[in-house]
C-alpha cells in the first residue's frame, strides 16, 4: 500500500516502476485533472540512499532538469512536465507512455528477421542522433527502456534519469568557481546494465558511442535470441562472438560488429554515422515483400493502406513492362511514369532502390477503345450536320413550287 500523501500536493503514487542508480521511479496519477491521467514521477537521488550533501544534490538535480528540457517537443522521448523540491527531496515529472517494453518481444530463443532488426536499429539510431546532437548521453539503453507505444506502434526511448551531459564541469553561480572534485565523484558512477554496457562505461567514462554499443547488443540479441550476458567473447580481443548463432547477411553483421567493438575508438563515432552505414546496405533492397512494411517517418507512422498502395504500384509496374512500353497517342493525355509516384512516396518511406529502377522506364498504356468511340461519335455528328446543311441549301436554290387552287370552271348550262 502506498501513502495517501500526495507528492507535490498533486501526484498520487500507484506503482513503483523501477529503482535505478540515480532515482526511484513511480507511476502516479495527476489529481489536478478530472481524468487523473498517469504520470511518471522520479525521486532524484533520494537522501536515504545517497549520502550526498544537499547542495551537491540540488545542483545535480538542476543539471538533470536542464538536460531533459533540451529533449522537450520531441515525439519519441517522454516530455518533461514539471520538477519540484519537497522536504529537501527532488522530483521530476514526465509523461507516461502507454505501451509495452521491447523486452517483452525478446523472448529467449526467439530470433527476429533481418527486416525487424533493421527497423529497430533505424528507429533507435534516429532517436539517439537527436539526443546526442544536444550534447547528451543516455547511458542506459536497454530493451526495458524502449517502449513500443500503443497508439501508433512506434518505439520510444525512456528513462532519461541517467542522462549525463558530455561536459564534466559544473559552474557555481556567477563567481565561475568550478566544483570539479565533488561533481566528478558523483557523475562518474557506473550507470548501465550488464550486457549492454561497454568497457569504458563500466569505468564511469561513457561516450557518445557507448549508447551505440548498447543498441548494437540489442540488435544481436534480437537476431540470436541470446541475452548479451550469455554470449562468448574472444579471449584475445574481447570482441563479441555471435554470428554463428544467427542467420544474418554480411552487410548487417558488419554494421553490428562495428557498433559493438570492444574499444570505443573502433566504433561508429556518432549515431548519424551508424545510421548512414545502415541505410547504405544494398542487401536490404532484395528482401521479401514484408520489407515494404518498414516505414520511417519522424513525425508520424504511415498507415497500413499506404503500404498496400506501394505494392499496388509494383504490380502496375510489372503490367507496364508486359505492355512493351506502349505510350499514349499525342491526342490523348500524356503518358504517366510510375517512377513519379515512387519518388513522391520516398519522402515518407524507405523504398528500396531496385523498386524504383524497375519502374523508371515503364509507361502506362491507356486503352484505345475510348479514342475509337470518340472518333465514331465525331464522324456521326459531322455527317448529320452535313445532311442538314445540304437540305437547307436545296430549299434556298430550288424552292418547292406552290400549288394554286385551280378549279375547273364549267359553263353553266342554259335552261
Amino acid at each position: 500500500m502506498f501513502s495517501s500523501k500526495l507528492l507535490g500536493d498533486r501526484y498520487q503514487v500507484v506503482e513503483v516502476l523501477s529503482q535505478g542508480a540515480f532515482c526511484q521511479t513511480y507511476k502516479a496519477q495527476d489529481t489536478y485533472f478530472p481524468s487523473y491521467p498517469y504520470r511518471v514521477v522520479k525521486h532524484f537521488l533520494p537522501s536515504s540512499k545517497y549520502s550526498i550533501p544537499l547542495e551537491i544534490r540540488r545542483r545535480l538535480f538542476t543539471r538533470e532538469v536542464e538536460a531533459l528540457k533540451k529533449l522537450s517537443n520531441y515525439d519519441l522521448v517522454p516530455n518533461l512536465l514539471s520538477s519540484f523540491e519537497e522536504n529537501l527531496e527532488f522530483y521530476l515529472v514526465q509523461e507516461f507512455i502507454e505501451g509495452h517494453p521491447l523486452s517483452a518481444e525478446l523472448a529467449p530463443g526467439k530470433c527476429w528477421t533481418e527486416t525487424q532488426v533493421f527497423q529497430l536499429l533505424y528507429e533507435i539510431l534516429t532517436i539517439l542522433n537527436f539526443v546526442h546532437s544536444h550534447g547528451l548521453i543516455h547511458r542506459d539503453v536497454k530493451p526495458h527502456n524502449i517502449i513500443r507505444r500503443q497508439q501508433d506502434n512506434r518505439l520510444v526511448l525512456i528513462d532519461f534519469g541517467a542522462v549525463k551531459p558530455i561536459w564534466n564541469h559544473l559552474i557555481r553561480g556567477q563567481d565561475q568557481t568550478a566544483i570539479i572534485t565533488p561533481i566528478e565523484q558523483y557523475t562518474t558512477i557506473a550507470i548501465g546494465t550488464p550486457g549492454y554496457m561497454p568497457n569504458e562505461q563500466q569505468r564511469g567514462k561513457p561516450r557518445l558511442n557507448s549508447d551505440i554499443y548498447a543498441l548494437g547488443m540489442i540488435g544481436i540479441q534480437a537476431l540470436t535470441g541470446i541475452h548479451p550476458t550469455q554470449l562468448s567473447e574472444d579471449s584475445h580481443t574481447g570482441e563479441i562472438i555471435w554470428q554463428q548463432s544467427a542467420q544474418v547477411s554480411h552487410g548487417l553483421a558488419a554494421v553490428l560488429n562495428k557498433m559493438v567493438r570492444y574499444h570505443f575508438q573502433d566504433r561508429y563515432k556518432s549515431a548519424k554515422e551508424a545510421l548512414n552505414a545502415l541505410l547504405a546496405l544494398n542487401n536490404f533492397h532484395n528482401l521479401q515483400q514484408d520489407s515494404g512494411n518498414i516505414k520511417f517517418q519522424e513525425s508520424k507512422p504511415l498507415a497500413e493502406n499506404e503500404a498496400n498502395q506501394f505494392f499496388q504500384l509494383q504490380e502496375l509496374a510489372s503490367l507496364a513492362k508486359e505492355s512493351k512500353n506502349i505510350t499514349l497517342a499525342d491526342t490523348l493525355l500524356p503518358s504517366t511514369k510510375l517512377s513519379e509516384q515512387s519518388e513522391e512516396s520516398q519522402d515518407v518511406s524507405l523504398v528500396p532502390n531496385n523498386y524504383t529502377s524497375q519502374t523508371n522506364n515503364s509507361t502506362i498504356a491507356a486503352p484505345q477503345k475510348p479514342a475509337l468511340l470518340i472518333g465514331l461519335a465525331v464522324g456521326v455528328f459531322s455527317g448529320l450536320v452535313l445532311m442538314i446543311v445540304s437540305y437547307w441549301s436545296v430549299q434556298i436554290v430550288a424552292p418547292t413550287p406552290q400549288i394554286q387552287d385551280l378549279r375547273l370552271q364549267m359553263p353553266n348550262e342554259s335552261p
